[in-house]
């Protein structure tokens, strides 16, 4: 399968540029440079309107791919999943092999203050699914669209700075009819959390949530959920 690899530099970075230029690759390695600083959403959605592939895959710079092992890119080949998936997802691991929380069931008003009570209680963090089949959505950190799917939502709603993008794909992507499927194969997410260390991602994570909440999607999937 050809893979053509779309590099954004979100802003300059010569000396990493010119590192990757300097190598070979497997794939075809386009680098895109941004005049100022994109969000999460408004990045991929530039990278798709370059893409002429039947998959987009969504990979951040965390991530990282099984070396040797093609089993993935054959599926994608051949396209072995049903018309109507729209979406597949490997699984994400921690460097150790331990499965990641990438699966997660929708984040509401209540849920969340139900988690806080969990947490002050001491008790098991709640809102992870054990599955795909079982998930509302799923992290950006990896996803692999159809790109007729990807299309028909017009992308990622580039409102959202940063988080909640995410959310909000997978529920309109399901709310359009499509699906989302797992894979057995995995990558490694070397995941930073910034959250929970960055008063400027919480600001960022908050102000989503809201986006979220009042979201159209949102109250859709709920309703539909019920």
């Amino acid at each position: 399968m050809q893979v053509h690899v779309l590099l954004t530099l979100n802003l300059p970075e010569p000396d990493l540029e010119r590192s990757l230029q300097a190598q070979a690759w497997p794939f075809a390695l386009t680098f895109i440079h941004n005049e100022a600083p994109l969000g999460f959403g408004a990045n991929h959605n530039q990278a798709f309107a370059q893409s002429q592939a039947p998959w987009f895959a969504v990979v951040n710079p965390d991530i990282f791919w099984t070396a040797g092992d093609a089993s993935f890119w054959s599926a994608l080949q051949q396209d072995i999943w049903p018309a109507r998936v729209g979406m597949v997802c490997p699984q994400q691991h921690d460097a150790d092999g331990r499965r990641q929380d990438f699966t997660r069931v929708l984040m509401t008003p209540w849920g969340l203050a139900a988690r806080v009570w969990r947490r002050w209680r001491g008790a098991a963090p709640s809102g992870v699914a054990a599955s795909v089949a079982q998930a509302d959505w799923v992290n950006g950190a990896c996803m692999v669209f159809r790109a007729q799917a990807f299309a028909d939502l017009k992308g990622f709603d580039e409102r959202y700075f940063m988080y909640c993008e995410d959310t909000d794909i997978c529920l309109r992507l399901q709310l359009a009819g499509w699906s989302m499927q797992g894979v057995d194969w995995a990558v490694v997410h070397d995941a930073r959390r910034n959250t929970g260390h960055s008063w400027r991602h919480l600001a960022w994570h908050l102000r989503s949530m809201l986006r979220l909440w009042m979201s159209a999607a949102f109250w859709r999937f709920v309703r539909r959920a019920r």
